[in-house]
């Protein structure tokens, strides 16, 4: 009887979306969250860049340009993803896991590729490298979950 006990205590319910997944289900929604509000910032900043490149100085203004449509562009490609992969998740859908490891990879090129091109128009560049850093952290934490958890490989089936 005691035996029968522990092994009901070690199954996982997949029935509902618990314990580290709830953390990466904040992780999308707070993402989300996030690429929207960059989406509606580089907007709004689309039609004062005129103001900004005066207040600059730069010596070439179009790459200030380029920033702003890169931006854009990523924020408009990241908030549409993000909505896939929180599509996925809820769907419990066998692609999940790799969609999301993509979502992370992708969304860490994106920033160091911005890094690299457009850190020189920043007033704190080592601020976007921690930043950078600190996604590289929650990234590879988050992809060693999803390769080697139980509850994952038993929740997203269908």
């Amino acid at each position: 009887m005691g035996n029968t006990n522990n092994t009901a205590k070690n199954e996982i319910n997949t029935r509902t979306l618990g314990g580290w997944l709830i953390a990466i289900q904040v992780f999308i929604i707070l993402n989300a969250i996030s690429w929207v509000t960059n989406l509606q910032l580089y907007y709004k900043l689309l039609g004062e860049k005129e103001i900004l490149i005066k207040e600059k100085n730069l010596s070439d203004p179009s790459i200030l340009n380029v920033f702003f449509y890169y931006e854009l562009a990523a924020s408009l490609v990241f908030t549409f993803l993000a909505f896939v992969v929180f599509y996925y998740f809820f769907k419990r859908n066998k692609l999940f896991p790799m969609l999301m490891i993509i979502y992370l990879v992708f969304e860490l090129v994106v920033e160091g590729v911005s890094y690299l091109l457009f850190a020189h128009l920043s007033n704190d560049p080592v601020l976007m490298l921690q930043k950078m850093a600190f996604s590289l952290v929650i990234a590879v934490a988050m992809i060693i979950y999803l390769k080697r958890s139980e509850r994952v490989k038993q929740t997203f089936i269908f």
